[in-house]
Order: structure tokens, then sequence, then C-alpha cells
């Protein structure tokens, strides 16, 4: 009676350790996390939020960055008023160094009239003669119309003297009646005159009508 007894009672022990296992196991399984006592305590612990020094450091970044986009406004606008003095800058010294080659051109070409006249006075003065005098005369006319072609690039043009005074562009040395033209109208060419790029560089010698 007494191993009986014995056999049937470690079967007992055995299952009731089986279903503590089974117990925890089960527990386990659920995979339940922290108690909510758990979590308040842990809130609790973590370090408070300063909200005023958040809110501070907020505004003090804004008027940072507030700053800065107006350093960089002020900036472009320096940029773009250089650039601007620089591209004016350039335009003047362009024109200044324009009007001082058109006035270094007039200059020379003033100083150049003189030996045209010469040309124009020894061409309408040469007698006529053999054919090798006329080969010399028709040279010089040659050497003549190259130096005016020269002075025509340049903007040289004649002053016309065909028709009425004009005081802007001719200079009358003298007067006299005309039965053939009408007073105030020029009788005679004493010496060309021309303008220059549209300005009178000098201005036509001639005898007006009365």
């Amino acid at each position: 009676m007494t191993e009986k007894n014995t056999e049937q009672v470690q079967p007992t022990e055995m299952e009731s350790t089986s279903t503590h296992s089974a117990a925890e196991l089960t527990d386990e399984a659920k995979g339940e996390g922290p108690l909510p006592e758990q979590l308040s305590e842990e809130a609790a612990s973590a370090p408070e939020v300063d909200v005023n020094a958040l809110l501070e450091t907020v505004a003090r970044l804004e008027a940072e960055l507030a700053e800065a986009r107006q350093q960089c406004a002020d900036i472009t606008e320096k940029s773009q008023r250089l650039a601007a003095e620089f591209q004016n800058s350039r335009r003047r010294q362009e024109r200044q160094l324009a009007e001082e080659m058109e006035r270094t051109s007039a200059y020379i070409i003033r100083r150049l009239l003189p030996v045209l006249d010469d040309f124009d006075l020894a061409l309408a003065h040469a007698p006529a003669g053999d054919e090798t005098w006329n080969a010399w005369v028709e040279g010089i006319r040659q050497i003549r119309r190259k130096l005016y072609a020269v002075l025509e690039e340049e903007g040289l043009v004649p002053i016309p003297t065909d028709g009425a005074f004009d005081p802007s562009l001719h200079e009358a040395i003298s007067s006299a009646p005309s039965e053939a033209v009408e007073s105030g109208h020029i009788i005679e060419t004493l010496r060309a005159g021309y303008t220059l790029k549209g300005r009178v560089l000098r201005p036509a010698l001639v005898r007006v009508a009365m």
C-alpha cells in the first residue's frame, strides 16, 4: 500500500509544476508591457521642458534669420548699385573716348583742308600742255581724289554753294549786283567749305548777290 501511494503522489507534483510553468508561459506570451503606474513614474522622472526658454530661442533664431536676410538684401542692393555705377562709368568713358577721337579727327582733317585747297587751286589753273604734261596733271588729280576719299570716309562732306546764302554754312566775303542770280543767293565760291559728321568744320567763303 505504501509503495502504491508513493507512485500516485509523484504524478501529482509533476502536474503542479507543469501547471505553474504553463501559467508563466501564458503570461509571457501575452506580451503585456509595463503597468500604467510604471509609465507614470517614468514620466515623472523625465526632465521638464522649459517652454519659455524654447520660445526665447525661437524668437532669437527668427531675429538672426531676419538680420541675415536683411544683410543679404543689403549686399544684393550694393552689388546692383556697383554694377550700375560700373556700367555708367564704362559708358561715360566710352563716350569721352569717342568725343576725344572726334576732336582729334576734326583737328587733323582741318589741317589737311589747306592741302586740299592747294590741289584744287593748282588743278583749276593748270594750263593745257602736251601729252606728258597732261599725264602729270592727271596724276595730281588722282592724288587729290585719293586724299579726298580718305577724308570722305572720316565723314567730310562739302557744303553746297549753289543756292541761297546761309549764315550757318557760308561766310560772305563780298556782295555784288547780279542780273543772273537772285538777291541773297550765292554768286561765286571763293573757298570750299566742309562739314564733318554733320558739324560745320569750315564755312564756305562766298560772294553774294545784292
